[in-house]
């Protein structure tokens, strides 16, 4: 596998991969894929389901990494913000409030301008 962007990529629409398969198709060594999962997995990007050997990129991180406009070769930041109850931010000149009692997890994905904004709740 030359990169996790690579692995990303083959997992971006959300549905369950065998590990079989993607050690193929990734020409990757099962171990080698079962450690990066592990560690993605960790970090709640993908869902890991070791007793099937499955896994699948989570739904919040599907828009994070899809590539809506694939022409658009400028590099693009792409980060999680934590906004805590009853906060505010400012990114590029728009304010974000959180109005719930409970922490957001704000996944944005930024070039010259902000394109995307995915909310989910924290446990």
């Amino acid at each position: 596998m030359q990169s996790i962007d690579q692995f990303l990529n083959s997992i971006e629409d959300g549905a369950w991969y065998s590990l079989k398969k993607l050690s193929k198709r990734l020409d990757t060594p099962n171990e080698r894929l079962v450690a990066l999962i592990n560690v993605l997995a960790e970090a709640n990007i993908v869902e890991y389901k070791n007793h099937e050997s499955k896994v699948r990129l989570r739904h919040e991180w599907r828009h994070m990494l899809r590539s809506s406009n694939k022409e658009d070769h400028e590099r693009m930041a792409v980060g999680t913000i934590v906004l805590p109850p009853k906060k505010s931010i400012d990114i590029q000149n728009i304010q974000i409030t959180n109005l719930t009692e409970k922490e957001l997890e704000l996944g944005v994905r930024i070039n010259k301008k902000l394109k995307e904004l995915a909310i989910g709740m924290l446990k």
